[in-house]
């Protein structure tokens, strides 16, 4: 399955959308990147690693606890 080309729109719908299919007469139909990627980007947040989440909120359950 191929990549969808991205591309970044300004103005009133700025934002990064995926191009969903590129018509005959060159019309491109876009959809909303909804990626975690994109999502984090667009917040500007990284993930936090294990060790920052749990001395925020403890310890995470292993597998084989409740």
């Amino acid at each position: 399955m191929a990549v969808p080309a991205h591309v970044t729109l300004a103005g009133d719908l700025s934002g990064e959308y995926l191009v969903e299919e590129v018509l005959e007469d060159g019309r491109l139909v876009i959809r909303p990147d909804t990626s975690a990627d994109a999502i984090r980007r667009r917040l500007d947040v990284q993930p936090v690693s294990r060790e920052e989440f749990e001395s925020e909120l403890g310890h995470l359950p292993q597998d084989n606890e409740g």
